[in-house]
């Protein structure tokens, strides 16, 4: 009794030791052990098509691990291929006895049998053959380094891409996939005791699943990359350029029914469009401006126009028609708002200019006063000691008094003219003291000092908000920065995706939003008073 208990002691013990020493058996469900075997029969099945030294009728495959019995012949495309893929040397290489080349075929050959032996090795394992964890960690590093160096030789060279009939491209891609499987079993093996078993099954049954592919690919009759024969004839491609432009003529026939329904509204349009045209045109003229209305909105639109060429051309079909005419109609509405928008940003700047040249010209109208003149004589010593853009204006008030428009008239005009509040102020305090008299002095002694702290107060609010106005400034070209930066890293990247029509929506949609942040970021630093 003794000696049993002393058996199941060192039963038990050499149990516990063999969990550091050697991995457990059945590390895979039978489910999985039966998938690995799979896939382990059809790569070594794929390494033997590749045998060109081999009769084609012998290269049979017969899948009894995958639970069939019926025997499956070389593919007939592969058949045909082979010959050519073992004429082309490829790769050479520097051995004790000189240097070896390399077919197509071999170097194809080389990276299948890797990955057989890979999984001959996991099925191994899983049988219960009894290695340490540091001999099977070098073992399968061996054999990755072993597929990493073919790899880079299959990847580096252009033929393999386009080899076995377009499947190449397919495969290349399916071995990368098996390369970053067997990073992950290597990394395994350096997990917890409790969570190697977890990340070894999924990685290992991650390689078999992916040699399936292959095997998939191999055998597949017609590769589904190559484009069928209907597409390429002469005859489709005549046709769709014909409904092209029949569809193109059809929508600009449509156009223009519209037009000729609506003929009387569109001239009503046009006539009081030219109408506003020509107050712009008189507009502009007042801020001493001369511009050609006609140039500026023809301009705006030919400039959206290029815009929607360039995308059009970079999304083609009917995609980059629609995109096409909906540049025109975006820059149609612009170039035809863009006189308007333009005049009120020069007279507010214009405006803006005279604010600051107000407060001399008021302590030269006061020392005139002063002196004994009256403000007509003060407005033409203005006129000729002060800059424009307010001596031009107080000329124009002096020459419209000279042709015999009223003092106070001229003023108004003045004051249509600019978009000054300050000056408002000086033209009314004028008007009210030829009216009602007073003491034109005093007035514009007060006026220059209500400028000055204006001026104080507007220096101080420009200090509060200037954190807000960098981030507006911010928003709105950080962005681009990024943009810009990223193309000069990855400029094949970017153009590959800012010319393909989700990548032109997100383009439109970061630019929308970015003006909405500007907007959002100016609001903040808005101070009514």
């Amino acid at each position: 009794m003794k000696d049993l208990k002393t058996v199941l002691f060192f039963f038990i013990a050499t149990l516990i030791l063999g969990q550091g020493v050697c991995l457990a058996q059945q590390v895979l469900t039978d489910k999985q052990t039966q998938t690995l075997k799979c896939a382990e029969e059809k790569i070594y099945t794929v390494y033997n098509f590749l045998n060109v030294d081999k009769p084609s009728d012998q290269k049979t495959f017969t899948p009894s691990q995958c639970g069939k019995s019926k025997p499956i012949p070389m593919p007939a495309w592969l058949e045909k291929a082979l010959p050519e893929m073992a004429k082309k040397q490829i790769w050479q290489q520097d051995t004790d006895t000189g240097t070896q080349s390399y077919s197509e075929a071999q170097i194809w050959q080389r990276a299948f049998n890797i990955i057989h032996e890979y999984l001959a090795l996991a099925d191994g394992i899983n049988e219960g053959t009894a290695y340490t964890s540091q001999e099977i960690k070098e073992q399968f590093g061996y054999l990755r380094t072993r597929f990493l160096i073919t790899l880079d030789i299959i990847a580096s060279e252009p033929a393999f891409y386009d080899s076995m009939e377009g499947r190449g491209r397919q495969i290349i891609a399916t071995l990368e996939l098996i390369n970053k499987e067997m990073v992950s079993v290597g990394e395994s093996f350096v997990v917890p005791q409790k969570q190697w078993r977890s990340k070894f099954r999924k990685s290992i049954m991650g390689v078999a699943i992916l040699s399936n592919s292959i095997y998939s690919t191999i055998m597949m009759k017609q590769w589904l990359a190559v484009a069928p024969a209907r597409f390429k004839k002469p005859n489709n491609q005549a046709m769709l350029l014909i409904l092209t432009m029949l569809g193109t003529l059809l929508v600009f026939s449509a156009v223009l029914m519209i037009m000729n329904n609506q003929n009387d509204a569109i001239s009503g349009a046009i006539d009081k469009y030219l109408q506003k045209t020509s107050v712009w045109v008189d507009d502009y003229n007042r801020q001493f401006i001369r511009i050609n209305i006609k140039y500026m909105v023809v301009a705006t639109v030919v400039l959206f126009i290029l815009l929607g060429v360039m995308f059009a051309m970079a999304l083609g079909g009917i995609f980059g028609f629609i995109v096409l005419f909906i540049f025109f109609g975006i820059g149609l509405h612009v170039g035809l708002k863009m006189p308007g928008s333009m005049l009120k940003v020069l007279k507010k700047q214009r405006g803006n200019k005279i604010n600051k040249q107000l407060m001399d010209a008021l302590i030269l109208l006061s020392n005139s006063l002063k002196s004994g003149m009256d403000i007509v004589q003060g407005f033409e010593m203005v006129s000729k000691d002060l800059r424009p853009p307010i001596s031009e204006e107080f000329a124009l008030v002096i020459k419209n008094y000279n042709l015999g428009t009223p003092f106070e008239r001229s003023l108004e005009m003045m004051e249509e003219r600019v978009d000054s509040r300050l000056l408002s102020y000086m033209v009314k305090a004028i008007v009210l003291q030829r009216q009602v008299g007073g003491n034109l002095t005093k007035i514009f002694e007060r006026i220059v000092e209500n400028i000055r702290e204006e001026s104080k107060l507007e220096e101080k609010l420009q200090a509060m908000t200037a954190q807000q106005r960098i981030q507006a400034i911010v928003v709105g070209i950080m962005p681009w920065i990024m943009v810009g930066v990223m193309f000069i890293f990855q400029p094949d990247t970017m153009i590959n995706f800012y010319t393909t029509p989700i990548g032109i929506v997100v383009l439109l949609f970061c630019i929308i939003w970015i003006f909405i942040g500007i907007k959002a970021v100016n609001k903040l630093g808005e101070i009514k008073v």
